[in-house]
């Protein structure tokens, strides 16, 4: 006798079909042609409980005293730990099959053969990847990107409902710098003004003061472009070439590769561009991270290994980087700007 519609889903529910599938490790970082940035920045793990406190975050260590083979152990305290409660907030969305899908399902159902079952099982577990799976996974993508960036979170829902959610924001870690305007450019949209003076300082300054080392930037293409076009920019990657016994400056092109050079010769970290965007319900899109933000990301030592569980998907180890960022902002009104600095937290 084939199988119903609703007998297959409490099948799949029983065994934890879909449930695995929505919970699938990898799904935070995104598919191929769709890499989440900041899921190797704050990465999710499961957790047992909505709401803990995690305990003995290790901040800085103490010194310890000289002695003799003999002489008694000091007992030290004055190590800097911390501990933060863990609240852990609801998401929701629900999605319906079309009549062509649904007929699609019924007719493989029909079918009743070994082959047409599995494949009436892909649909549903297809289906639940693509439009709850990936959906969760981006608005999660969404809040870990305003978490590093904004150091804000802002939750909206049904009937108007709306929370804004705070992240600890350090003084120094963000700093705005205007742009001005077409007429009066400033910041880094005026030729003028060094841009590398800002980034180089940010870097040392994360170094000198946090003991904090700088790995990676992260920004937009546009702002990317923005610090190819920069004379100052392409000074700092220029170089000189003798052509017939002259000697003669050799600038760059206005290319991305501008930065990676002039970021190379002065030992600044490589600088991603991330651009992806995610796409709201009436048809209109908006980014994951600012335009307008420049991000340094630094290591924390605080790396976590993620496995695949999945028999029905690819088991692949994945290692995140748990990092503490900096970023930059232009032509912004709030605080949050140009060059921004903190700890990631991991939930």
């Amino acid at each position: 006798m084939p199988e119903s519609v609703g007998a297959l889903l409490e099948r799949l529910k029983a065994e934890n079909v879909l449930i695995d599938t929505v919970n699938y490790p990898r799904l935070q970082f995104g598919p191929r042609t769709r890499r989440y940035y900041f899921s190797e920045l704050l990465p999710e793990r499961n957790v047992l409980r909505n709401e803990y406190r995690e305990e003995e975050i290790a901040y800085k260590t103490v010194m310890p005293n000289s002695g003799t083979r003999y002489s008694p152990v000091v007992i030290k305290g004055g190590a800097r730990v911390g501990s933060f409660l863990v609240e852990l907030g609801e998401s929701d969305i629900g999605s319906e099959f079309t009549g062509q899908a649904f007929d699609v399902l019924i007719d493989k159902l029909g079918q009743n053969n070994v082959d047409s079952m599995q494949q009436a099982e892909e649909q549903i577990i297809n289906f639940t990847d693509r439009t709850i799976g990936r959906a969760l996974a981006e608005y999660r993508e969404k809040q870990r990107a305003d978490a590093i960036v904004k150091a804000q979170i802002i939750r909206k829902g049904a009937n108007n409902y709306q929370e804004i959610v705070n992240v600890p924001n350090p003084e120094g870690h963000r700093v705005t710098i205007p742009s001005g305007t077409i007429g009066l450019p400033a910041g880094w949209y005026n030729d003028g003004y060094d841009p590398m003076e800002d980034i180089i300082g940010k870097i040392n300054w994360l170094k000198t003061e946090k003991g904090l080392i700088a790995t990676r930037c992260v920004t937009s293409t546009k702002l990317k472009m923005r610090l190819a076009m920069h004379p100052r920019v392409q000074a700092y990657g220029g170089g000189i070439t003798i052509i017939q016994g002259n000697l003669l400056g050799t600038g760059p092109n206005g290319t991305s590769g501008v930065v990676d050079l002039a970021f190379a010769k002065n030992e600044i970290p490589r600088c991603d561009t991330y651009d992806l965007r995610f796409f709201n319900g009436d048809g209109s899109s908006e980014r994951f991270m600012d335009e307008n933000a420049f991000t340094i990301l630094c290591e924390t030592g605080r790396d976590r290994l993620i496995w695949g569980t999945n028999p029905f998907l690819c088991i692949t180890p994945w290692v995140t980087r748990d990092r503490q960022t900096s970023w930059g902002s232009q032509a912004r009104s709030n605080e949050p700007c140009h060059l921004q600095g903190r700890q990631a937290a991991t939930d």
